[in-house]
């Protein structure tokens, strides 16, 4: 049996809070264990209801930390983690007989790193990943921190034994780093068996368009509303379904009011991810205009339940999105061209059907959770 310490599960470890990298990692180990590998996991903030059988977790970190919280509380919650992580993995490592040691989450190019791979010695093969990486500008106080980030972040490269790359635009920019054998593409996966087509066939008086996530700028929110003025003058029996909490919230409801769309967006905030999936089953079309995600798992849960989408041509939805087979890639900022892609798919309902089923097609073969539960049992048994 295969003994993996998982050195950083999660900043967020769930089965129910909105966390794509919490909720991806606890499956990923509930799916593993039923192949005979062992797990001992040290996470952040620990939220589990229904806590995995045979598997050993450890939280480093008492704050819930978020995108959007203060300077003070965001770096405690990352300062806390680090260290406290570091001194649990090391006090396994001399207590237990470990097999490998994998730094899963978080894990962005050029910012994150181990600690436990920059201080310690130790024979085991080391994996780090699923590498994302950000293709926009970050918050000034990421930008000064950077030089001191970006050297720990290549120092940890440099241990491993293998790095998984959650996209191969990410796999590229490592290419030159290590040796590209070392380096494998692993995106996130969804649950299809939660994630899956309705079967019910509810009659609606509106067309329902969707969008999930934290509302904060990089989301791109706002033009999708602006694009709402342009879909309506068409179309008047459409609504927007906003999911999601953040600081752009009041703003964003301000926007939708001066544009005589009050009635016509709804802000449903915070819905638990154990209940968001008959929101993607009641909508016709989801939408994602984020101006730089690095991969985008609500696109997938929107695709896994069968829906088309309407996303930004950049980053993680980039390589998702087949254009003009599972959905559309536009421009953000183009709302005028957002509004036309729309509005093409609210009229022709077959090529909506065809390419909800074609979007249903692709998660089952290359996202769902059990492929990828795979191809990291696969990983792990290639470095015993």
């Amino acid at each position: 049996m295969i003994h993996v310490l998982l050195s950083s599960a999660a900043y967020v470890l769930t089965d129910h809070l909105v966390s794509s990298e919490g909720t991806t990692c606890l499956q990923i180990m509930k799916n593993l264990t039923r192949k005979g590998i062992n797990f001992t996991a040290i996470g952040g903030y620990i939220s589990i209801k229904k806590p995995p059988k045979n598997i050993k977790i450890f939280s480093a970190c008492s704050i819930k930390a978020s995108p959007y919280d203060n300077l003070i509380r965001k770096y405690s919650a990352h300062i806390q983690y680090i260290t406290r992580s570091y001194l649990k993995a090391s006090k396994i490592l001399k207590t237990q007989k470990i097999d490998i040691i994998h730094h899963m989450f978080p894990a962005v190019y050029g910012q994150t790193f181990s600690l436990l791979a920059v201080k310690e010695k130790f024979s085991q093969p080391f994996i780090f990943g699923p590498v994302s990486a950000h293709f926009t500008r970050r918050p000034l106080d990421e930008r000064i921190i950077n030089k001191i980030t970006s050297t720990l972040h290549f120092k940890t490269i440099s241990k491993c034994s293998h790095l998984v790359a959650i996209t191969e635009q990410v796999k590229r920019l490592y290419s030159n780093l290590i040796d590209r054998d070392k380096i494998s593409v692993i995106p996130l996966g969804v649950n299809t068996k939660l994630f899956r087509p309705t079967t019910r066939n509810k009659r609606k008086q509106e067309f329902e368009l969707l969008f999930v996530g934290s509302l904060y700028p990089i989301k791109g929110a706002k033009y999708l509303i602006r694009s709402m003025k342009y879909v309506v003058r068409e179309e008047e029996e459409v609504k927007l379904r906003i999911i999601g909490e953040g600081p752009e919230k009041k703003r964003l409801e301000l926007l939708a009011k001066r544009l005589g769309l009050r009635d016509k967006v709804i802000f449903e905030g915070f819905v638990p991810h154990n209940k968001i999936v008959r929101y993607y089953q009641n909508c016709d079309i989801f939408c994602f205009l984020t101006l730089g995600e690095p991969f985008g798992i609500a696109i997938l849960e929107a695709m896994a339940c069968g829906k088309p989408v309407v996303a930004s041509n950049i980053g993680g939805p980039a390589e998702i999105v087949k254009d003009s087979e599972t959905g559309f890639l536009v421009n953000p900022k183009n709302v005028r061209l957002v509004a036309k892609k729309i509005i093409q798919l609210i009229k022709n309902e077959k090529l909506r059907k065809k390419m909800g089923r074609k979007a249903r097609r692709t998660v089952m073969e290359k996202y769902s959770l059990e492929k990828i539960s795979e191809k990291y049992y696969r990983l792990y048994c290639s470095l015993i």
